[in-house]
């Protein structure tokens, strides 16, 4: 029997300015995501499910010179494509949230 993938909710955080198209990106359709385990973040807390309308997200750590960026990207991304910033965050004031504060959203893809 497979196990069912849970993860922690998170807001997507949006304003005027993003840049999404509409489109190509979840942020501009839904709301709220759920993070679930990766291989950077295997320790996310397994309580709610991801759904229709709160989709699955992950937590990639990104080395940037010596600095690390933490960025969430579509769980279900098209490893073809390219995702990129459109100007929308997640965040939870969760204590269990990867962060103290708001991770950048890739969701954006053209």
């Amino acid at each position: 029997m497979e196990e069912t993938v849970k993860g922690l909710t998170a807001d997507i955080l949006k304003h005027r300015g993003d840049s999404s198209d509409g489109k190509s990106n979840f942020s501009s359709k839904y709301d709220d995501v759920t993070i679930i385990a990766s291989d950077d973040f295997p320790n996310i807390p397994g309580i709610f499910e991801p759904s229709e309308d709160r989709p699955a997200v992950t937590i990639v750590n990104r080395k940037i010179g010596r600095s690390d960026y933490l960025t969430a990207y579509p769980a279900n991304r098209d490893s073809g494509k390219h995702y990129m910033f459109g100007g929308t965050f997640i965040y939870s004031s969760d204590s269990r949230f990867p962060a103290d504060y708001p991770i950048p959203l890739h969701d954006r893809t053209e």
